[in-house]
């Protein structure tokens, strides 16, 4: 006979009580612009949700002027003609904000997107495991303090690249699971979504590229490995290729319109240059990896402790699977080839990232760590993920202690690190910048050490 305590909605219940109490978290303090990012994304969605992808100059000089008497810098958008202004970063977020801005709760936007990442990782753990992993896997996702802190900042993008690679990948890894139980249409449909938020998450952040590939490389080996059969094996490329394409359209169609052509990013006209190792010779993109491994480890750390369980989580499936020696496989519930996918979506985060300049010599400048880690926040559900696998894998007693001291460090580093941002935002104009140099527009100087 079921029990009360093991029907599912109980814990479909529980995980809701502890999305809301997260949103409460991050509503009850105040959302303050701090950095040029988020007025950047502030002002393109409102832009967009008017029907203006480029700027003229009257617009750019009485927008800039309007985010510096609000404490702010317009540095999102850049001149890519002449008399024409346009933003630089990648649009998918602002599109996405575009209609909530317009109704004036650009939190509503954010909050949709933390309730479909919170479904669809229970969703996956339900599949693989039980609902109460699930319900654990939430807990570990929703007070990550990272992940709040990217919450509260509306205008960031951080969030939302977490939120549609995420839903994407957990659709698709989804589908390869269930795809035995699943009929043709359903099957096509999951498919189809899952392409076109994975692709979608790249016009999101252009980086997103790298966990695209990920996703886009397991499918062709596993189309082949599989033998999957032609009727079977092409419906399925053509909806997930099908999927990727209709987000990769919407990515061209803004270039085109933004910058004249569909393969420029607007990298070359933005006012403050993102490089990585890779735009530098061997020894100084070697320096770059190597001041963000040894400064970046303790933000990390802080950002996402949810690591210390996920690594050794990661470490312990791969030898009690048979990768390290060969051993039987104690696992069998984690199929290998999910297995792989969920470490190479970490490795590709963090790789692209370790070779990032401007953290590499922002690291010892002692900034909330949001400011340094935000760039590795997609990898967090495949982290999370793992964790929760192996935490139910331990007494009650054991992974809730795990857990408890989980939630309060994140509960704690959360609020510690809002409190510092706004005491930064209701503080002066940051040191490295100087007040507008021309009548034109507010101009802003940048120490030399600050740009690079």
């Amino acid at each position: 006979m079921t029990t009360f305590s093991t029907r599912p909605w109980f814990y479909r219940s529980l995980a809701l009580l502890v999305f809301l109490i997260a949103q409460f978290l991050v509503l009850v303090l105040p959302q303050k612009m701090q950095e040029p990012g988020d007025w950047g994304f502030q002002y393109a969605a409102r832009n967009f949700a008017q029907g203006y992808v480029v700027l003229t100059d009257e617009q750019y000089i009485e927008q800039s002027w309007g985010a510096w008497d609000e404490g702010g810098l317009l540095l999102g958008y850049a001149g890519v003609k002449e008399h024409s202004w346009a933003f630089t970063g990648a649009p998918g977020y602002a599109f996405y904000l575009a209609p909530f801005e317009r109704i004036g709760a650009p939190w509503l936007g954010a909050s949709l997107l933390s309730l479909g990442l919170i479904a669809i990782l229970y969703l996956l753990l339900t599949r693989i495991k039980d609902e109460k992993t699930a319900l654990l896997g939430v807990m570990l996702l929703a007070f990550s303090p990272l992940y709040l802190a990217m919450w509260q900042r509306v205008y960031m993008d951080a969030l939302a690249a977490l939120a549609f690679s995420g839903v994407g990948g957990g659709l698709y890894l989804y589908y390869w699971l269930s795809r035995d139980r699943l009929g043709a249409r359903m099957s096509m449909v999951i498919l189809l979504t899952a392409g076109f938020m994975i692709m979608a998450s790249v016009g999101v952040r252009y980086t997103n590229i790298a966990v695209a590939a990920v996703f886009g490389i397991h499918f062709l080996v596993m189309a082949v490995r599989s033998h999957l059969c032609r009727e079977h094996f092409l419906p399925a490329g053509l909806f997930f290729g099908l999927g990727m394409a209709l987000s990769g359209l919407g990515i061209f169609i803004y270039r085109g319109v933004a910058f004249g052509t569909p393969f420029n990013s607007g990298g070359e006209f933005a006012q403050l240059p993102i490089r990585f190792a890779w735009n530098y010779t061997f020894g100084t993109g070697y320096n770059i990896v190597r001041n963000n491994v040894i400064q970046l480890w303790a933000p990390l750390l802080v950002a996402l402790p949810i690591m210390l369980a996920a690594i050794p989580a990661f470490v312990a499936v791969a030898y009690d699977k048979g990768f390290i020696p060969r051993r039987p496989d104690k696992w069998p519930e984690l199929p290998a080839h999910i297995y792989h996918v969920l470490w190479w979506w970490v490795v590709a985060v963090f790789g692209v990232y370790l070779m990032y300049e401007w953290t590499a010599y922002q690291a010892g400048g002692q900034l909330p760590f949001p400011l340094l880690t935000r760039f590795y926040l997609p990898a967090l559900l495949p982290l999370v993920f793992i964790a929760a696998l192996m935490l139910r894998r331990l007494s009650v007693k054991h992974w809730g202690s795990v857990l408890a001291v989980l939630t309060v460090l994140g509960v704690f580093f959360y609020f510690q690190v809002a409190r510092l941002q706004i005491q930064f935002a209701d503080g002066a104009t940051p040191p490295s910048l100087r007040a507008p140099v021309t009548s034109d527009s507010p101009q802003v100087m940048f120490s030399e050490e600050f740009i690079s």
